[in-house]
């Protein structure tokens, strides 16, 4: 089973809890307007080479990531999207389990309930993105609509599988309020304390129109955290 590879960040203390080592896999479905990263999106294919990507084993992925064993909590695999790649991403992380690594994965859970159900037999536990909760106004942002999205962390949330969820607040273009509002009264509705994460946009390496989009003040920030903990969220965080 052979897969492709961004890059490994040996030491992260933002992609989870401890100190992890972070695997960047190639390839995203989503096309978000304020992309970050957009030179991870490109899916490759024989008809479509993408540079500085690595065509690589899983054993070999994960004897790379194990460097550094001793001096880290867990592995954290992300993207682009990492579930694109789902049958290497599912090998990868056997064999994580195989050799006892905590396994984090950080997505935007648009893939298929089936294929999700069989990833998440290897995974400790998701971070997962809720972008939007408008199915109208998620397909604007990303391309693609949220109904996979929310089905797969439903699921998460029912086996008590989620870390953390986040959403990036974007004034202007998305109603952050109601998917603040529907997300904490979601994550409320189960029994497992949830860490809600509002990001702040940054314009900061966008293209195109996104980058006349200011970042949102401190004030608009708070009001939205106040919306999260008033539905019951004990642990909202603003980055």
């Amino acid at each position: 089973m052979r897969g492709y590879l961004r890059k490994i960040i040996p030491f992260s203390s933002v992609d989870g809890p401890g100190n992890r080592t972070a695997i960047f896999l190639q390839g995203c479905n989503f096309n978000c307007l304020y992309c970050h990263n957009p030179e991870t999106i490109d899916i490759v294919s024989p008809d479509n080479p993408v540079d500085n990507v690595q065509f690589l084993e899983a054993d070999d992925l994960v004897e790379k990531s194990l460097e550094y064993k001793d001096f880290i909590r867990g592995i954290t695999i992300s993207g682009g999207e990492c579930t694109v790649q789902i049958e290497f991403l599912i090998e990868v992380c056997k064999k994580f389990k195989e050799r006892d690594v905590e396994v984090y994965i950080d997505t935007n859970g648009h893939l298929s309930l089936k294929s999700f159900k069989e990833l998440s037999r290897y995974v400790d536990k998701f971070m997962f993105d809720i972008k939007a909760w408008d199915v109208h106004e998620h397909l604007k942002l990303t391309g693609v609509g949220n109904d996979k999205v929310i089905e797969n962390f439903k699921y998460a949330m029912g086996i008590g599988k989620i870390f953390e969820v986040r959403t990036v607040i974007v004034p202007k273009i998305l109603d952050n309020h109601q998917t603040v509002l529907e997300v904490s009264r979601l994550v409320a509705s189960f029994e497992d304390k949830i860490r809600y994460k509002l990001i702040k946009f940054r314009n900061k390496g966008v293209v195109g129109n996104m980058k006349e989009i200011n970042t949102p003040s401190d004030k608009y920030m708070s009001k939205l955290k106040t919306v999260a903990l008033n539905n019951g969220i004990e642990d909202v965080v603003i980055i």
